[in-house]
């Protein structure tokens, strides 16, 4: 492992990597420069033209109940909710969902990952993400950033919908971190099912503002990872 950050600089391995140690890192005064990025790819809050826009709503419980949601048909007496949707898609990449059926109590516990950012360095790396994965810990991205830097930890992990990795998520916990994190690894297992199944009714609603009948998107990633 390489040596802890000195204070003021981030620390920087043999092979020249910079290591990111928040644990020292975020006691520091000043922040140290390779997270100091240029002026002007700031954003310019105060020149920014602030555009009001419209995002339509979509009753997830409701659309799902209605049989005649095909091919972007109204529903519920709300009318052109494919269309709506299509065109927040196009123009902004994002609408609402309410009435998604996920458990207020399992969003409420989902933090608890904030206590494995709070561990020392050497036991988050124990997850550290190696070349050429898309799963692990990462740290401010050094492989993908040069002389600036995000100031950002993130720790990744893959979920699938097959039945045969249904304890994908909680076996990565226990394997690559250990024991003491199989509370950890069960919270984010039910939270992945949950999100997996939440995601494939959304597709239903992309259907409809495609102008599709409900299903014929579904199947395309009902056995996919995430």
């Amino acid at each position: 492992m390489p040596p802890p950050c000195k204070a003021g600089e981030a620390d920087r391995s043999a092979m020249g990597a910079v290591v990111f140690d928040a644990s020292i890192l975020s006691r520091q005064e000043d922040i140290p420069a390779q997270f100091v990025w240029p002026a002007d790819e700031a954003p310019d809050a105060d020149g920014a033209v602030v555009e009001e826009i419209t995002i339509p709503v979509v009753n997830l419980g409701e659309f799902l109940a209605d049989a005649a949601a095909c091919a972007g048909r109204d529903y519920g007496g709300r009318g052109g909710i494919g269309r709506a949707v299509a065109e927040a898609c196009e123009r902004h990449g994002f609408f609402q969902v309410v009435n998604h059926g996920v458990d207020p109590e399992l969003l409420r516990g989902v933090p608890l990952l904030r206590a494995f950012y709070e561990r020392p360095l050497a036991e988050k790396q124990r997850a550290a993400r190696r070349p050429g994965e898309n799963h692990g810990y990462a740290s401010s991205f050094t492989g993908r950033f040069d002389s600036k830097l995000p100031w950002k930890e993130t720790l990744s992990f893959n979920c699938s919908a097959a039945p045969e990795n249904s304890r994908m998520v909680a076996d990565y916990f226990v394997t690559v971190l250990g024991e003491d994190y199989r509370n950890m690894g069960e919270l984010y297992q039910k939270y992945c099912d949950v999100m997996t199944r939440l995601a494939l009714d959304i597709t239903e609603v992309l259907a409809a503002a495609l102008g599709l009948c409900r299903g014929e998107l579904r199947g395309f990633f009902a056995d996919g990872d995430r």
